[in-house]
């Protein structure tokens, strides 16, 4: 009797104890649902609020050329953006003269004498630098997209068209790269977008995947009112792309476009003896202007690490990291030279105080 009640008990017991399990599950499920929901409405308020935006701007595309001393390499840029097929009606260009004066002005002068169908603005500041000339031509920008020319690339004939053409509002449209060399002019494959690139289209995976042209300011349409919410840093020498873009990237969930080579809408790179990557080893350069970069790249972390709700939040984590690597890797290759400098490196890391560092990474120059 009493066993047979205490096997009733039990069984009463199981029941509520496998009933009360599958409640949690559900409860689980729904939380995850209400989650998947919440991010869903956070990006269709973000979609929209871009859009919303972006209808105070002009139909068509803004493209931004800051000009130092461009008078011995301009004229290839000019004369590619005379042959672009999209209709003139939707596009402005915009050029800033900084710094020293040359004959720049007079060229573009010239080149606007000869094409008044094109929408093109010149400004000029006695300030030098490409990041002041990008910020004043930001302010200037009146279409839905904005791109980025350096004054010594050019553009394929399609190049402002196929941009245009998969420009989306919340959505970051990169063009094929190629690069140029200096000297005889030669075309070489681009690292940036190496042919063995099989996927274009939506890149789930970017800026994780093709982080480097990513983290590049050319060779990209984004939308006009996410561009104007973010500035170029001013105070750095070097660096100015990475810190610009991974400052921009974690404030929207971008979806990343590769427009397939197959469309011929190509960006042309000079490769510069004097490209950041090419610079001589100088305790200036590899450590103080990296870790003044990181720490653009840190403030970022730390502002992203507080949106716990974001829904690419460890993507956007992996990205800020690898971009720290990136500016490390500087950094041990001028350790490996002066391996005697390493303290003095250390105490100069503990100055910033930084949220994430991977000295793990910088300790491995020595390998």
């Amino acid at each position: 009797m009493i066993k047979n009640l205490i096997l009733s008990k039990s069984g009463q017991f199981n029941h509520y104890k496998n009933k009360t399990e599958e409640l949690t599950k559900e409860i689980k499920k729904t939380e995850k649902d209400n989650e998947k929901l919440k991010n869903e409405n956070k990006k269709l308020k973000s979609e929209k609020k871009i859009k919303n935006e972006d209808t105070n701007y002009k139909k068509g595309i803004s493209i931004i050329i800051p000009s130092y001393k461009g008078e011995n390499h301009i004229k290839p840029l000019l004369d590619s953006l005379s042959k672009q097929t999209l209709d003139k009606n939707l596009y402005e260009i915009i050029f800033v003269i900084n710094g020293e004066m040359d004959s720049t002005i007079n060229l573009i002068k010239k080149f606007i004498s000869k094409n008044p169908d094109m929408n093109i603005l010149m400004t000029y500041t006695t300030k030098k630098g490409v990041c002041n000339a990008r910020n004043i031509g930001i302010n200037l920008v009146k279409r839905e997209y904005t791109g980025f020319i350096d004054d010594d690339d050019f553009i394929s004939n399609k190049y402002l068209e196929k941009l245009y053409e998969y420009s989306k509002p919340n959505r970051v449209v990169m063009s094929d790269f190629v690069d140029v060399n200096e000297k005889t002019g030669e075309l070489m494959e681009s690292p940036l977008v190496p042919k063995s690139q099989k996927e274009f289209g939506v890149i789930k995976k970017a800026p994780v995947q093709l982080r480097r042209i990513a983290t590049i300011t050319p060779a990209k349409s984004i939308p006009t009112s996410a561009i104007k919410s973010t500035k170029f840093n001013t105070e750095l020498k070097n660096g100015v792309d990475i810190s610009y873009y991974t400052r921009l990237y974690p404030k929207y969930d971008f979806e990343f476009y590769l427009i397939d080579r197959m469309e011929k809408a190509c960006y042309y790179r000079l490769q510069r003896s004097n490209s950041i990557s090419r610079q001589k080893l100088s305790y200036e350069f590899n450590i103080l202007d990296r870790l003044a970069v990181i720490k653009d790249i840190n403030k970022s972390y730390n502002s992203h690490m507080k949106n716990k709700n974001h829904k690419n939040s460890e993507k956007y984590k992996t990205y800020l990291k690898n971009e720290i690597k990136g500016q490390i890797w500087f950094m041990k290759n001028y350790l490996k030279e002066h391996p005697k400098d390493k303290e003095k490196v250390l105490k100069e890391i503990e100055k910033y105080d930084f949220t994430y560092f991977d000295y793990d990474e910088l300790e491995s120059y020595n390998e």
